[in-house]
């Protein structure tokens, strides 16, 4: 009997920590809600006194971006050559692979760079491009074909972010694939969601990059995050999460890491 009463009371204790523990999440949740909302709130203030038109809808609700790895593939390259020349000999050479065929040439360099020079016949040059960029990781940009010639693009996206300065440009002419130029990735491996600069932040550094520089907007136009590719001799390959802040003039960057900021 008195276990049973012992038990009892340790239930009841037990259910009354979790409710103070659920209460005191709670209460921590709601402060922080009211801070962020304070903060949005100043962030309008700002853009009102400096003149500059800002909708608070643009702030996106995730406010940290996840921290993206790769290395180089040599089967993802050659599957990519593959899909624009059919069968291709390779060779490497300096941190070139070059593919070669009957329907023309392809290079792809250690930095992503790729140059492909071809004469490939395809029955439909929107639908080619498109089977091509979902296969590879890449979002299709609005067309610029008519009848069968002029240039089509995709950016290299993840998760539905993009990375912006990853863009692959198929050229057509006469319904015939004649170029590829732009930057080949390979898988993207995802990690840990990195601490950073967050949306309000990126806007306040913003705004004093354009009092400091006498850059001169009147609307910030969209906050997108996303990524840009870095290279450098020590690692060829690096990708920088960032904030791109497009307005009624430019677009900028801003560094989720540093702040620094640079225009498109």
């Amino acid at each position: 009997m008195r276990t049973s009463r012992l038990k009892n009371i340790v239930i009841v204790i037990l259910l009354l920590v979790n409710v103070f523990l659920l209460v005191l999440l709670l209460s921590r949740r709601a402060e922080e809600r009211g801070a962020n909302e304070r903060r949005i709130e100043q962030l309008c203030e700002l853009f009102e006194r400096s003149g500059v038109t800002f909708d608070r809808a643009l702030l996106p609700e995730v406010s940290s971006p996840l921290f993206l790895s790769f290395e180089r593939d040599p089967a993802r390259e050659a599957d990519f050559a593959s899909a624009l020349l059919g069968s291709a000999e390779r060779s490497d050479s300096g941190g070139v692979s070059r593919f070669t065929g009957e329907l023309g040439s392809c290079s792809i360099r250690s930095g992503g760079t790729v140059d492909a020079l071809l004469s490939r016949p395809v029955e439909d040059p929107g639908i080619f491009a498109h089977q091509l960029f979902k296969s590879f990781g890449y979002a299709q940009l609005p067309s610029q074909l008519s009848d069968g010639s002029g240039s089509i693009t995709g950016v290299r996206s993840t998760d539905g972010l993009l990375i912006f300065n990853a863009a692959l440009t198929l050229t057509f002419s006469d319904g015939a694939l004649t170029g590829v130029s732009g930057t080949f990735l390979p898988e993207l491996t995802e990690g840990r969601r990195i601490d950073g600069i967050d949306a309000v932040d990126a806007l306040v550094r913003f705004l004093d990059y354009c009092s400091t520089s006498g850059v001169v907007c009147t609307e910030i136009c969209a906050l997108d995050t996303g990524y840009l590719l870095q290279s450098s001799a020590a690692s060829p390959l690096r990708l920088q999460s960032v904030w791109r802040i497009s307005t009624d003039v430019n677009r900028y960057y801003v560094n989720c890491k540093t702040g620094e900021i640079t225009k498109e």
